[in-house]
């Protein structure tokens, strides 16, 4: 199923709807509400350009696009189909919980508005039914469903579901909308979203849908997934974080006495540092704008989400750049690439295996509440490529600090193995956190914990480039302006 992300339509109402979905609900904690009682949401630096570049496409970024609360799509047009279209994280309270009355306001955490209507004039089959399935992520109901799900009849599916509704669209409006009011208790808990079609063809029948789930308990908030919550003030604070180490750096490189011979800011480490610091500036900045839009709709601005990950891929590609290039001794020592061919084939082919283990973990639709990037085989397959990147990394920093002579140079190579040695621990803390913490805490942690590392990381360089161990000197540092007036000279004689 392709679908994308909108904002949905709460106009029509079908009359049929309450008595439908009432009859079949499966848990006390889902409510059904009419529609009328529920408020619509509102809703350069190289000549060898490929080198950059192939990292660029092998450490492709973890955020996902399957944040929204809001999620359309059409129906495939087939007969005895049943797929899973979404999920959304409840928050939980106790306030109002026992008090008997289905219909009374307290005690409910959310909401989910779900529209479904018929693309097509064609009448609709007369024989079997088109059904919603919802489920929670008990062990009975959405683990047991999912173990079976290909192979179970849609009566097993349905005695696992937590609520049931058939989806009458032969009515003169041809569509159907549903109020539900959720209600939790114990703990969060995700809701997952699924149609079937039980012995009706649809096909050459276009069918829509709409679903838009928000946590009414959190004001402003209310339509970000409970996983997804806290993330807006994280990007606030990063975002300030990286404009000021950045301009830091620029100073420290720029405007001291000491940046001034050598000029620190002709080296390539630090114009590359310098893409790292305002690529990660504008990643928070741009995922920023798009949580202050989805603030608003459930839906944001997937053009701005794009950007915002695209430029986290150019800081985290910029990153690795630095560390591999100077663990060589490149602009350092030499002003050679060792084995130049092999060095860049062996980035390309990271590069490219890193793209695909990365894309496809980024393609797939999450149907499980344990699952994260790291736990599925695409995700084992790009924690061993970025292994292997770092023991490249210690490899060759510690044949360039047995090779040098000079100490100074000697002494940061010792400090940069240490400190990118450091820094890497990220990644198994980020596997040990995917696998140990709970499912609504999991996503906003692990994406904390990787801006924070990016963070330290880009910290971590300024201080070895611009600090007192700086191995850029005069001997490593061209000026543009005097190299090109050699040329001209010599180009006169």
């Amino acid at each position: 199923l392709k679908y994308v992300v909108r904002r949905g339509d709460h106009g029509s109402v079908c009359k049929q709807c309450g008595s439908i979905a009432r009859s079949c609900c499966r848990s006390e904690k889902l409510v059904l509400a009419p529609m009328s009682q529920i408020r619509p949401q509102s809703s350069r630096m190289f000549r060898s350009c490929s080198l950059w570049a192939a990292f660029v496409l092998g450490l492709v970024g973890s955020a996902g696009f399957a944040d929204a609360a809001t999620i359309q799509g059409e129906l495939p047009q087939s007969e005895d189909f049943a797929i899973y279209v979404g999920k959304f994280c409840y928050d939980y309270t106790r306030h109002g919980w026992g008090t008997g009355d289905p219909d009374e306001d307290k005690g409910v955490v959310g909401e989910i508005n779900i529209t479904v209507e018929s693309l097509s004039d064609q009448p609709l089959p007369e024989s079997g039914n088109l059904i919603l399935l919802v489920f929670d992520d008990e062990s009975s109901h959405w683990k047991s469903a999912r173990r079976k799900w290909s192979s179970s009849t849609c009566q097993e599916k349905k005695d696992d579901a937590s609520l049931v509704a058939a989806l009458d669209l032969r009515t003169d409006t041809r569509s159907a909308t549903y109020g539900i009011r959720i209600r939790e208790h114990l703990r969060p808990r995700f809701w997952y979203f699924t149609f079937a079609s039980c012995g009706m063809d649809t096909t050459n029948l276009p069918i829509r849908y709409t679903i838009h789930a928000t946590n009414d308990m959190h004001g402003a908030e209310k339509e970000f997934s409970l996983d997804h919550m806290g993330l807006l003030q994280v990007y606030e604070l990063f975002t300030v974080g990286f404009v000021i180490t950045g301009s830091l750096t620029s100073w420290a490189s720029r405007y001291r006495d000491a940046a001034q011979d050598p000029p620190l800011r002709e080296h390539p480490y630090i114009q590359l540092l310098s893409i790292a610091y305002i690529s990660s500036g504008a990643s928070c900045a741009l995922f920023l704008a798009h949580y202050y839009l989805f603030m608003h709709d459930g839906f944001g601005s997937l053009r701005i989400r794009f950007l915002a990950v695209f430029a986290a891929v150019v800081a985290n590609c910029t990153i690795y750049l630095i560390a591999i290039l100077s663990s060589s001794g490149w602009a350092i020592t030499t002003a050679t690439l060792p084995n130049r061919r092999i060095f860049l084939c062996l980035i390309a082919v990271v590069g490219c295996l890193h793209a695909w283990t990365e894309l496809q973990a980024e393609n797939s639709t999450d149907q499980s509440t344990q699952l994260y990037s790291y736990q599925g085989s695409t995700g084992v397959m790009s924690l061993i490529l970025k292994i292997f990147v770092f023991c490249w990394f210690a490899f060759q920093v510690k044949t360039s600090y047995e090779d040098e002579l000079h100490e100074k140079k000697r002494r940061f190579y010792k400090y940069l193995g240490i400190g990118v040695g450091t820094w890497a621990i990220n990644i198994p803390v980020t596997v040990i956190l995917a696998f140990s913490l709970n499912p609504w805490w999991r996503y906003k942690v692990v994406v904390g914990v990787d801006i924070a590392t990016r963070f330290l990381g880009l910290c971590l360089l300024s201080q070895l480039l611009c600090g007192p161990l700086s191995p850029i000197s005069a001997e490593n540092t061209f000026r543009l302006a005097e190299t090109h007036e050699v040329s001209f000279t010599s180009f006169n004689q």
